[in-house]
């Protein structure tokens, strides 16, 4: 590798498939680009838990191998993660000083450990911070401040939200990724790293739930002014529309998914019917159970967007991303059902990857966090 060069390995671990993605930036961070990106299809999740930890790790063992060389070997790597396990708490809390004092950064510490006392008590240890935010902090009085560190004071307060998983969760990834002799370098929350590699600060900062409808899940997160005020998951997703189709057309699994791709890919027959096989199946039927399980979707999303109790904030609608989206009618269904502006939007484009899919959006958003948090780090040295 180029000592000029900043190099980056970004891993989403998908229910169905791998994505490894590795990109460089310049050292004077003006430059960005993809120079490696593969998939691969894996057997080793189901719901986002690892049943299967040899097939889980033969997968990443074939994307590695697919994009490393001698000269560049990939022992080191980010990841997300999510799925049905994340947890969500925001809590209110206030940190007091004997008398009048600056407030440093050792306060705000302070205030995430009180944080996290009041939100998982004794077991503080068997969980691990996905993403964090305090917001709405205050200074003695009513008044929202930006940035308190530096002020006079004697009461600190905000509100501090976590998104977590427990800490055994995320142990068996790290078991899979140290046989293969990689280590991590930050974990991320799956959710949030797919709206980094979506949306534009703006629609960031003026509010947005962001929804990506992956292969096992659907997962849920409230924006605004940059910052995850909620997020929640749940396993619904393509593999659902796949059994569905399964049973009720009386097809095998591989010939569901066949089904499922026709649909994507708009191929179809001069009498409006999909072909499998010897028959003919009407595409009404296919988008009929399409539709019905699109309802589950779509009252999650409503349901968690409703629970957030930030619905009044979302300027910006509902931002839909993930494989699923990409089957005709979802996105149609999730606008007519759910009273909000409703877009799909492709992962930001980036030199390296060439038509890119909603699928894409985690693992770019991974590499684009990655690379701003070492660009955030180098301005604080500088």
């Amino acid at each position: 590798m180029r000592d000029d060069v900043i190099r980056k390995v970004a891993l989403d671990i998908g229910n169905d498939s791998i994505k490894l993605l590795i990109g460089e930036m310049s050292s004077d961070f003006t430059k960005i680009a993809v120079t490696d990106y593969v998939k691969v299809k894996h057997n080793g999740l189901r719901k986002s838990d690892i049943y299967d930890s040899h097939a889980l790790s033969e997968g990443i063992r074939t994307a590695i191998s697919k994009v490393e060389s001698i000269e560049s070997p990939i022992t080191r790597l980010s990841l997300a993660l999510g799925g049905p396990r994340v947890g969500s708490s925001t809590v209110n809390v206030r940190v007091s000083f004997e008398e009048e004092k600056i407030i440093n950064e050792a306060d705000m510490e302070k205030l995430l450990r009180k944080a996290k006392r009041q939100i998982f008590g004794e077991n503080e240890d068997k969980f691990k911070i996905l993403y964090k935010e305090v917001y709405n902090k205050k200074v003695d009085g009513p008044n929202i401040i930006k940035q308190p560190i530096g002020m006079v004071g004697k009461e600190l307060q905000a509100d501090v939200h976590f998104v977590y998983v427990e800490e055994a969760y995320v142990k068996k990834f790290r078991e899979v990724l140290y046989s293969l002799g990689v280590d991590i370098d930050k974990i991320y929350l799956d959710s949030y790293a797919s709206a980094k590699g979506t949306l534009d600060e703006e629609t960031r900062k003026m509010g947005v739930a962001h929804v990506d409808i992956g292969y096992g899940s659907t997962n849920v997160i409230i924006m605004k002014n940059g910052k995850v005020l909620y997020a929640k998951t749940k396993s619904l997703g393509e593999l659902h529309y796949v059994s569905d189709l399964s049973i009720i057309l009386k097809v095998p699994r591989e010939g569901a998914e066949e089904i499922l791709l026709k649909l994507k890919n708009k191929e179809f027959e001069s009498d409006e019917t999909i072909k499998y096989g010897a028959k003919r199946i009407p595409l009404k039927s296919i988008k009929d159970i399409i539709a019905a399980r699109t309802d589950d979707i779509i009252e999650f999303i409503n349901t968690t967007i409703d629970e957030s109790g930030f619905n009044g904030l979302l300027a910006r609608g509902i931002v839909l991303t993930g494989g699923t989206v990409d089957i005709e009618g979802v996105a149609e269904q999730v606008s007519n059902k759910s009273g909000y502006l409703v877009r799909r939007m492709l992962p930001i484009p980036l030199k390296g990857i060439k038509n890119s899919f909603y699928s894409d959006a985690t693992v770019v958003g991974i590499f684009l966090e990655d690379m701003e948090s070492r660009n955030l780090r180098k301005e604080v040295i500088v």
